[in-house]
C-alpha cells in the first residue's frame, strides 16, 4: 500500500530546506580564563598619588634609624609587660568582687585617711596611711570590710579572689554621695582628733609639772615666791588641815604648794576633788608622796590654778618718764 504525500506538504519541506541555507551565522569569540588574560595582557602602570615635586629628601644617619627602632622595640616591650593600676567605683553596702595575686603582696588604695580592716580570713593585712596591703598564700576568697576609723556608717565590702596573676594595685573610688558624706565625717573627725591631741598634750604637760615638783625642782618657765594673802589653798574635807607655803608663778598659771595634814585619830585617804570645788580656776591637783595619811601625818599638796590675764601682765617703766635704765 503506497503512501501518498500531498503536494503542498512537499513544497513546504523544500522551502524549509532552502531557507536553512540563508540563515545568518553569529561567530562568538573564544572563552579565556582570568589567569590566561592576566598573563597575556601586561599590567597597567600605576601613577603615584602624589606628584613628584622634585624635592630631594636629606639623607638620614643610620644611627638615628637604629635609635628609633630600639625605642619602638622598648615601647612595645613595656606595653606588653607593664600592668597599670585598676580603678573600681565602690559604694558602701554593695559587695565588690575583684581579683588579686596569690602569693604576692597586693595594694588597695582607699579613700579613707585612717582605714580599719575587719576580716575573719587567714590572709595577712596591714595598713599604712591610706593604703591597705593584702597577701594570701592560697586561692581561698578573702572577704573584708574597710571603714574610716571608728565610723561604721561607711563600710566598703570587698571579696578578693586570689588568682595566679602578678601583684595588683587597686584604687577604690567612692561615688559622689558617699564621698560628700565621707568629707563631712572626716572634717568632724579631724577636729575631734585635734582637740584630743591638745588635751593629751595638756595632760602630759601637767604631769611633767607635778613630777618636777615632787623631785624638788622648779619647772621651766616658773619663778618661786611667797604666797600672797589671797593665794591660799582651800579644801572641803573633814579632819584635814591645809597650809599654803609656796607659789610658783608662770605666764598664765600659778602653782600653789602647801601641806595637807591629817588631824584625826584614824587613817585618812586624802580626796583631791575636795580642793577643786571651791575655786573655778583650779586646773589640776596632786599630792606627794602619800595619799593615805596616818594620824598627824602630812603630805605636800600641789594645786594648779589659772592666773587672771591682767595679773599675768607686768608693766614696763618708760625711760622717758625717768624709769630705770
Amino acid at each position: 500500500m503506497k503512501r501518498l504525500m500531498h503536494p503542498w506538504l512537499l513544497l513546504s519541506l523544500a522551502n524549509g530546506a532552502w531557507a536553512s541555507d540563508d540563515l545568518p551565522v553569529t561567530v562568538l569569540p573564544p572563552v579565556t580564563t582570568v589567569a590566561e588574560e592576566s598573563s597575556a595582557s601586561p599590567s597597567p602602570t600605576v601613577s603615584p598619588s602624589h606628584p613628584d615635586l622634585g624635592i630631594e629628601l636629606p639623607p638620614v644617619d643610620a644611627s638615628v634609624l637604629k635609635a628609633a627602632q630600639l625605642q619602638a622595640a622598648a615601647s612595645n616591650a613595656v606595653s606588653t609587660t607593664s600592668i597599670g593600676p585598676q580603678h573600681i567605683l565602690v559604694k558602701p553596702g554593695i559587695n565588690e568582687l575583684m581579683p588579686i595575686a596569690v602569693g604576692h603582696l597586693n595594694r588597695l588604695v582607699t579613700p579613707f585617711e585612717h582605714p580599719v580592716v575587719t576580716t575573719t580570713s587567714q590572709a595577712t593585712t596591714s595598713t599604712k596611711g591610706k593604703i591597705v596591703y593584702v597577701a594570701t598564700a592560697d586561692e581561698t576568697p578573702v572577704t573584708l570590710y574597710i571603714t574610716p576609723g571608728d565610723n561604721q556608717d561607711i563600710a566598703l565590702s570587698l571579696t578578693l579572689i586570689p588568682k595566679r596573676i602578678p601583684a595588683r594595685e587597686i584604687h577604690l573610688d567612692l561615688d559622689k554621695d558617699s564621698y560628700q558624706l565621707l568629707n563631712q565625717w572626716q572634717r568632724a573627725d579631724s577636729a575631734s582628733r585635734t582637740t584630743s591631741q591638745q588635751e593629751q598634750a595638756y595632760i602630759s604637760q601637767l604631769k611633767t609639772l607635778f613630777q618636777d615638783l615632787g623631785l624638788q625642782k622648779t619647772p621651766a618657765g616658773y619663778s618661786l615666791r611667797a604666797p600672797k594673802p589671797q593665794e591660799q589653798i582651800r579644801c572641803l574635807q573633814d579632819r584635814v588641815q591645809i597650809k599654803t607655803g609656796q607659789v610658783l608663778e608662770g605666764q598664765d598659771r600659778l602653782i600653789l604648794v602647801g601641806l595637807a595634814k591629817n588631824t584625826g585619830g584614824a587613817m585618812l585617804e586624802f580626796d583631791e576633788r575636795s580642793c577643786a570645788t571651791t575655786q573655778q580656776d583650779v586646773l589640776a591637783i596632786s599630792v606627794w608622796p602619800n595619799v593615805v595619811l596616818k594620824p598627824q601625818e602630812a603630805t605636800e599638796l600641789y594645786v594648779v590654778v589659772r592666773q587672771a590675764p591682767e595679773a599675768s601682765v607686768s608693766l614696763r617703766p618708760s625711760l622717758l618718764n625717768g624709769g630705770q635704765r
